[in-house]
């Protein structure tokens, strides 16, 4: 049986810590996963192969001893509990949590309270292609293969399999009564001119909102007028449905510092037709003292705050089923969540660093070269043959040129079939030799007999063999 991250197995005075293989961890965080794609809507697959690559299996140290599987870093919102270790910088403070559980919510909860990642939540949970390149492009990770690196992890492990779970009637129901419990810490909901709206609460975001109340990310914006960069404030006015066209009071004026999107919020009036109704274009501010028109259409624009010059961008038809490969990065807020996702501005390579509150990815592709073998390039990154075998699903040992391997110097070592153990005890595997395990130590056949107490150098599969480095005198 195994616990949460490892095994302690007790040989005399031995004490073997077995390392966890890529089947176990997905045996064990699987669930995680999925109970997180129920409430967040991120694939089940996604965190899965974001939790394997980043802790190594769940082998690193801040995932065995921080229950951190993320690399999560502290950051000055952070009061809990705190690990430090090296990283781009020495000593570096990083989250420790209770509970591996805690890390996957919290995971989650990054992703959904940070603006740049908005709107990947209207995909659908079984979209991991999408969602993978939508985080590499919002900035998650520096690596330039993430987004291959992700999707090729979770087609080469199945775990796609994990986003079409569905919950038993028990989970469903606990989930609703949570959500419940979400929404009315909001407080309670009130109308302005007919429409439902809410406060938002310190610290929110527009995609937890959304998710809290059963709306599409881009309808939220669309509601209260918002572009793609505004950040959600405490005390705001979100409105949960459209805005009106008109209200019953006939005019507004102007006091100084208002904008006509406050305007607009004030009286849940759309803010287009304020502007056509006012005889403005987007960008133009009415001055303090004027008077807005609320009702009717007015014979004379109003004088401007500020007159600014504009341009209209005029963004590409596009059919609802379509995603824009090469086109203008925009604020506009479109039906067509893979729209959004590609007219949204990449983070930049050289601020990710400062946005970024995850230990930085571990893994990336190495691509086969003319002469090299698995055994060339173990040794260039210090990972065992067996290790990449595994991540990479090969059978043997053939490699062509061209080939793309996954490497993650995180994993050592992994195992076709049974967890080797490290230090202390292998397990025997097939084709392996008492000769073969004694090299791959640094050590002489004669050692583990004698360490083993063997009349004999012939080993078995399976066979348990306690490692020990002789004491150097």
């Amino acid at each position: 049986m195994f616990s949460s991250l490892q095994v302690l197995a007790q040989t005399d005075s031995v004490v073997v810590v077995t390392k966890m293989t890529v089947v176990q961890y997905i045996n064990q965080y699987s669930a995680f996963a999925v109970d997180e794609m129920y409430r967040s809507k991120i694939p089940a697959s996604i965190t899965l192969a974001q939790g394997i690559l980043e802790s190594g299996n769940g082998n690193s140290r801040l995932a065995r001893e921080a229950n951190n599987h993320f690399g999560i870093k502290c950051k000055n919102t952070w009061t809990g509990k705190t690990m430090y270790e090296d990283d781009d910088a020495p000593q570096e403070c990083f989250r420790k949590y209770d509970a591996a559980i805690d890390s996957y919510r919290d995971h989650s909860n990054f992703l959904m309270k940070n603006t740049r990642y908005a709107f990947l939540f209207d995909l659908e949970p079984t979209d991991y292609k999408s969602w993978a390149h939508g985080l590499k492009k919002a900035g998650y990770a520096t690596n330039p293969q993430y987004a291959d690196l992700l999707i090729t992890f979770i087609e080469r492990h199945k775990l796609d399999r994990f986003d079409g779970t569905k919950l038993s009637e028990e989970e469903d129901r606990e989930l609703k009564e949570e959500k419940a419990e979400i929404v009315k810490s909001y407080g309670k909901e009130f109308e302005n001119n007919g429409v439902p709206a809410i406060r938002a609460k310190k610290g929110e975001s527009f995609a937890q909102i959304a998710l809290d109340y059963d709306i599409k990310v881009y309808q939220l914006y669309r509601f209260n007028d918002l572009t793609k960069e505004i950040n959600c404030k405490e005390g705001d006015t979100i409105y949960l449905k459209a805005k009106k066209t008109k209200t019953d009071s006939l005019y507004h004026t102007v006091a100084v510092g208002q904008t006509l999107f406050w305007i607009s919020q004030r009286y849940a009036i759309r803010l287009d037709k304020l502007l056509e109704r006012n005889l403005l274009k987007d960008g133009q501010e009415p001055a303090a003292g004027e008077q807005i028109y609320l009702r009717n259409k007015r014979d004379i624009a109003p004088k401007l705050f500020a007159p600014v010059s504009y341009e209209v961008v005029i963004a590409p038809p596009v059919k609802q089923d379509s995603v824009l490969i090469d086109t203008l990065y925009n604020q506009k807020v479109y039906d067509n969540v893979k729209v959004n996702i590609e007219t949204q501005k990449p983070v930049e390579t050289d601020v990710i660093d400062s946005l970024h509150e995850f230990k930085e990815n571990l893994s990336f592709f190495h691509t086969v070269q003319a002469g090299e073998t698995l055994y060339s390039i173990g040794k260039k990154y210090s990972v065992r043959v067996d290790a990449i075998q595994y991540i990479n699903l090969l059978d043997g040992q053939s490699i062509a040129v061209g080939q793309r391997l996954i490497i993650n110097p995180a994993i050592t070592s992994a195992d076709t079939k049974d967890p080797q153990s490290t230090p202390g005890l292998h397990i025997v595997r097939q084709g392996e030799t008492l000769f073969s395990i004694a090299k791959q130590y640094g050590l002489k056949t004669g050692d583990i007999m004698a360490t083993n107490d063997l009349s004999t150098d012939q080993v078995v599969i399976g066979q348990k063999l306690v490692i020990v480095k002789p004491v150097q005198k």
